[in-house]
């Protein structure tokens, strides 16, 4: 891919845009200053504006730890949005895996291929997702094999076993399998829990880390294939 199409593809305008950027900003590949538009870019190729690593896959796919009192819409509603925390060049091709409510924290995927979030958010996926729970009275040690089975939480739904990790008296690791609405905390509602605090941990095998409350990043080339992998997704499926 030529480099001023691999800019345009990554959010930097129109490839007449990109050839601007490409004048006005230092822009490195392998380490070395590139002022020809017209150069190919490879797969191995590290790429970066201004510093910033821009990540060399075919799409855009980021991770955001959403801070609490934003809502995860495409626009300012009763909330503030969570396109606000992340490029403005990217707010119009990203789009949310999934939803977390606007009093949940934590690990937010935003990608702009369609089938990857579509095979991520699908229920037969059965992509993991963990969360730390914060609860209201002390946690009782039998919850661990209870929670490992099928649990009816209401609406005549039943939520997959999921596993609890106990940490102490009053916080834990969920993980669960699927997506039901507001399942975590249902699943507590369950035995008569309510749910304090809660952030997202972990998607697949994406780890929230140490990343800060409002900031983002972008997924590593082994992240992004990383949840290829986990969808049985091939790269060839992609374009």
């Amino acid at each position: 891919m030529r480099l001023d199409r691999f800019l345009s593809a990554h959010g930097f305008g129109s490839r007449k845009a990109s050839k601007k950027v490409l004048k006005n900003n230092v822009i490195m590949v392998n380490g070395e200053l590139i002022k020809d538009w017209t150069m190919n870019i490879k797969g191995t190729d590290v790429i970066t504006v201004n510093g910033k690593v821009v990540p060399n896959t075919p799409y855009t796919t980021l991770m955001l730890n959403k801070p609490s009192g934003y809502m995860c819409s495409m626009k300012d509603e009763n909330y503030p949005s969570v396109m606000n925390l992340i490029p403005e060049e990217y707010r119009s091709r990203v789009r949310m895996v999934g939803r977390l409510d606007q009093d949940t924290t934590g690990l937010l995927l935003l990608t702009d291929n369609g089938v990857l979030n579509a095979k991520l958010m699908h229920p037969k996926t059965h992509v993991e997702k963990t969360y730390l729970v914060t609860v209201n009275h002390i946690l009782r040690p039998t919850l661990v094999d209870l929670m490992n089975q099928p649990l009816d939480i209401g609406r005549g739904e039943i939520a997959r076993p999921s596993k609890l990790e106990i940490l102490d008296e009053n916080h834990a690791y969920l993980t669960v399998s699927e997506g039901k609405y507001h399942e975590v905390k249902r699943i507590f509602g369950h035995f008569s829990y309510d749910v304090v605090e809660l952030k997202r941990v972990r998607v697949g095998t994406i780890q929230l880390g140490d990343l800060k409350e409002g900031e983002h990043r972008f997924l590593t080339e082994e992240e992004y294939d990383s949840l290829l992998a986990i969808t049985h997704l091939k790269k060839e499926e992609q374009l």
